[in-house]
């Protein structure tokens, strides 16, 4: 068989949504103007992604395994309404910052754990779990937020929903962002290689993080053009990467990818599937009160509909990124560029002044379509066949 140029095949589903972004990109600045690409509009673009896309890329690992979560919205919104309860002196404790986001933390994970344990020992199938986990954890959070509890100013959770990175600093950042990346791509094509699997050539690579690094710092000097990169987009960043490590390079990553396959023969392999899939929850757990400890960061506090369609937009995010629904197949990367589709077609959709009604709408039919693709192109119907065998015979 022919060695593929660069090492590896082109993921052409990634390429494919690199072109879609292009056009969007394109279409919306002749619709918007000057101001579209603007410092100001790729920060907010940023920032506004980061909850969501945080919750996106931890449902990418739970969907892998071949479960979903639909609670992960309600449970930001419980998680930001104890964070800003706790943090509150009139009408919750009044707690040190860093002490209400620990425990604020630690209620997520617990809730993960939960619904993990009813899905891998109660065997009930997560969709239920989950569901019934999306209105217990609402009403939760419509009791924590019956006062909209808002939190104190001065310490470092407001500084992190509306400060940025400091001009040089934001170039520091982007530099050690591409020497870890460079290490992970180093040590995944060593992986590779000794497991006899098809790699990046080192020409590959280089030329990876050459792109890598260029666009970075065309992003940074152009948000430095505003006010800089936002610090909840570097937390998102970290997020994504420690999270692709762990998919990657990880024996729990790889039990993910094994459980979503085929569970039956992952437990005749010896994987531990009842101890990972309480993982996972508890992972998404997890990451839901990270993402929920940043939403009351950029609130300022808390709402009764604190973290509303945030499973959609999650779920459509890792879909359209290339997640399977039939589990087992999913990248980070992926969800990321799924993530930027949908940030890019609410952000768009708000600077043309579609009506509210009408966005929903889209938003709605976006993931549904992205599911149908995705569903279309593992296992296509009988008359989708017959029209590739049409359209192929022309």
């Amino acid at each position: 068989m022919k060695q593929p140029r660069f090492g590896i095949r082109l993921n052409l589903r990634v390429l494919s949504m690199i072109l879609i972004l292009a056009a969007m990109w394109i279409f919306f600045r002749l619709q918007v103007g000057d101001f579209y690409f603007s410092g100001e509009s790729i920060a907010k673009l940023s920032r506004d992604m980061v909850s969501w896309t945080i919750l996106a890329a931890g449902m990418t690992l739970v969907i892998i395994s071949g479960n979903i979560d639909l609670s992960v919205g309600s449970l930001l919104a419980v998680v930001a309404a104890s964070a800003a309860l706790l943090m509150n002196p009139e009408y919750g404790p009044g707690l040190p910052a860093t002490t209400a986001v620990l425990i604020a933390l630690g209620i997520g994970t617990l809730l993960g754990v939960l619904q993990g344990a009813l899905v891998a020992y109660a065997r009930i199938p997560s969709f239920i779990v989950t569901l019934g986990g999306l209105f217990v954890f609402r009403g939760m959070t419509q009791k924590i937020s019956e006062f909209d509890p808002r939190i104190p100013s001065g310490n470092w959770v407001v500084s992190l929903g509306f400060e940025y990175v400091p001009n040089d600093t934001a170039y520091l950042v982007s530099l050690a962002f591409v020497l870890l990346l460079a290490a992970v791509l180093v040590v995944s094509r060593r992986n590779r290689i000794q497991m006899n699997l098809p790699s990046w050539n080192i020409p590959a690579l280089m030329g990876i993080l050459a792109v890598v690094a260029l666009l970075l710092a065309a992003l940074v000097m152009k948000m430095n053009e505003y006010k800089g990169v936002p610090n909840q987009t570097v937390v998102m960043a970290l997020v994504l990467v420690v999270l692709h490590v762990i998919s990657k390079q990880t024996t729990f990553g790889r039990h993910l990818y094994a459980i979503g396959g085929n569970p039956e023969a992952a437990r005749v392999a010896g994987i531990k599937v009842q101890r990972t899939i309480v993982a996972v929850f508890a992972l998404m757990g997890f990451l839901a009160a990270v993402a929920g400890v940043i939403w009351v960061a950029q609130n300022q506090g808390s709402t009764k509909n604190g973290g509303q369609y945030y499973e959609l937009y999650a779920i459509a995010a890792a879909i359209i990124g290339g997640t399977s629904l039939m589990g087992g197949r999913g990248t980070i990367f992926g969800t990321f560029l799924g993530g930027l589709v949908m940030a890019t077609v609410i952000q768009g959709m708000d600077y043309t002044n579609l009506e509210n009604w009408l966005q929903l709408v889209v938003r709605g039919s976006v993931l549904v379509l992205a599911v149908g693709l995705d569903i279309m192109a593992k296992n296509p119907p009988v008359w989708a066949r017959r029209l590739k065998t049409r359209v192929l015979s022309q």
